[in-house]
């Protein structure tokens, strides 16, 4: 009964049309993620900084991507580096000030760059004020702003709910004789936004910084924006049915429950509508993406995007989480043309919270002494994918994932589960400025928060800088040439069937031209057929060769290939233009 509960909702949500595609300035958008405590830091303590961050916008700016989306800079006690907010509507001294701020929203503007920031709508820190007013009783002002319960019957927590960093998701305070509800670290309670004031609170975090002009925001962990309001305890996982997006190590418990009751509940969504309300009106407008995590976020994105009325776009983990092998890839792209519609997607393959994108996804290049080869068939992919695209900070440089030694570990997650699992800090190590340089030009400080990797050092920016055949010089090449092909922002796409094992291929048309984009996922060479008349295009990068019918791509290679024939025929167009928005046959 409960499975079949749950795909009537699904089913139920197929029905909701995702935002249509349109020529909205985020249609298709190119970030470009900051994660700030390791970009750069001005002043000698370690740690980077907003000051830092403004004076490398030129740098951004040169990658040809369209904005920046920048990490929590909000004071903070630093327990899970930044997630745990004390004030959602100030700048932490560590970070700068609001005048840096403003400083950095308008410098950015003066180059064109979009600015996003990171807002935690699910939870606070235990030592913002609001906790500490709720906490404090039953009967106060704030007593409903949190998640609170009282024990179950046998005096323990209310259900059997798990955190995602380990252990119970419920903690006992004894200032209100009850558990307050935390889905990931103790020190994270979670709001209760189904409490109108509570709501109205976190709404108004919205308006202080659009009012100080950015120009959107990347919502974290929106599957946690409430939870079952009856408190019913999640069903166990079938035996061997574990889901793959669901991280934290192979033994975290968390992966042993299916999440029926405290993530992803149809509660969620007039919140959402709430924040969609909240940011409307605004000239230009400005955007909401959404994380999904800890869910089977390509399948359950659809109900997040419904047009005009909550998400503008979603941002989902399966491309990180869910695939181990070029076919895995293949059939998550082809699935996703199920359930979003253009433009509702943002393409990520890593963030602050995973692994490198090229040591994920292509760990056997890696192993094979071809990190730099992988590293661009990785942004090429993601470049041309439909949908726009967050780029982590430093893989543009083709950094490879590091292992750290335990002492110099800061991630509460790794530790908790190392070393099964070897948590988040290498992704989150420093970026390289230059090679030569104490820390690779990151801080002047004696010892950085987190080391620089040696390897790293060597990928460094100014490494990178003027070499033609760098990854540095290809991203930003690639995203010149995708500026000036407007149908890659708002085109659609098919994922052809039926090419070799190792090739991954989709066409990406509007209705004037058409593009076959082709990429080799082995470490030998690969064909691909074309018809008469195709041509293969001169793109920054291309490892391909045509002849006749024929295209043969290198080992890692990519291609881009100009259709004779303008369009798919019309059962491809009409397959194309249905999915993600009529799902009712279904």
């Amino acid at each position: 009964m409960m499975e079949a509960g749950r795909k009537t909702q699904i089913a139920e949500a197929l029905l909701d049309p995702t935002e249509p595609a349109g020529d909205e300035w985020w249609r298709g958008a190119m970030f470009y993620e900051v994660y700030l405590r390791s970009f750069v830091d001005s002043n000698g303590d370690g740690i980077g900084d907003l000051p830092g961050l403004i004076s490398r916008l030129d740098y951004i700016k040169s990658l040809n991507v369209d904005g920046l989306w920048l990490s929590p800079f909000y004071p903070s006690p630093q327990e899970d580096f930044g997630y745990d907010v004390s004030d959602l509507c100030d700048v932490d001294p560590m970070f700068g000030t609001l005048e840096d701020f403003d400083r950095l929203i308008a410098e950015a503007h003066e180059r064109d760059l979009r600015v996003l920031i990171d807002v935690v709508p699910c939870h606070t820190s235990e030592q913002h004020e609001w906790f500490l007013e709720s906490r404090s009783g039953p009967d106060n002002d704030k007593a409903d702003w949190y998640v609170w319960a009282d024990s179950g019957p046998d005096g323990g927590p209310p259900n059997n709910w798990l955190s995602s960093f380990g252990g119970p998701a419920w903690t006992w305070e004894p200032r209100r004789s009850q558990y307050y509800y935390h889905p990931f670290l103790e020190c994270q309670p979670s709001l209760n936004l189904r409490n109108p004031e509570a709501l109205e609170a976190v709404l108004g975090v919205f308006r202080f910084w659009l009012d100080r002009g950015v120009d959107g925001f990347r919502l974290d962990a929106i599957q946690c924006l409430t939870c079952d309001p009856l408190f019913r305890s999640n069903p166990p996982s079938p035996s061997g049915d574990r889901n793959p997006s669901l991280g934290g190590g192979a033994h975290n418990p968390f992966r042993k429950q299916l999440h029926y009751f405290d993530r992803d509940v149809p509660e969620s969504l007039p919140i959402l509508e709430a924040i969609r309300d909240a940011v409307r009106g605004r000239e230009p407008e400005r955007v909401i993406i959404g994380e999904l995590a800890d869910v089977d976020s390509t399948r359950t994105a659809v109900k997040y995007t419904k047009h005009g009325e909550r998400l503008h776009a979603v941002y989902d983990f399966d491309l990180i989480n869910a695939v181990e092998s070029v076919q895995d890839i293949r059939e998550l792209l082809e699935v996703r043309e199920d359930f979003l519609g253009s433009g509702a997607v943002m393409n990520v393959f890593t963030n602050h919270d995973s692994e490198r994108a090229v040591s994920n996804l292509t760990r056997f290049a890696v192993e094979a002494g071809k990190a730099e080869e992988a590293a661009k068939l990785l942004l090429f992919l993601q470049s041309t994918l439909q949908g726009g695209g967050i780029l982590f900070q430093g893989e543009e440089l083709g950094l490879t994932q590091p292992e750290l030694d335990y002492e110099d570990m800061q991630d509460p997650w790794g530790k908790a589960f190392w070393p099964d699992f070897s948590g988040r800090d290498g992704v989150r190590t420093p970026l390289p400025w230059n090679g030569d340089a104490p820390h690779a030009g990151f801080t002047s400080a004696e010892k950085s928060w987190l080391p620089v990797p040696e390897p790293h050092a060597a990928r460094a920016v100014d490494v990178q800088h003027d070499d033609p055949g760098s990854v540095l010089s290809f991203l930003s090449g690639l995203l010149a040439w995708r500026r000036e092909t407007p149908m890659l922002r708002h085109g659609h796409e098919i994922v052809l069937r039926g090419t070799d094992t190792a090739i991954i291929a989709y066409d990406r048309f509007d209705a004037c031209c058409r593009m076959t984009f082709v990429l080799n996922f082995a470490l030998e060479e690969a064909g691909f057929d074309v018809e008469p008349g195709d041509d293969l295009l001169d793109v920054v990068g291309t490892r391909a060769a045509h002849a006749g019918d024929r295209i043969t791509l290198e080992p890692l290679g990519f291609c881009v290939v100009r259709r004779a024939r303008p369009e798919p025929d019309a059962a491809e167009k009409h397959a194309a233009t249905a999915k993600g928005h009529d799902h009712e046959t279904r």
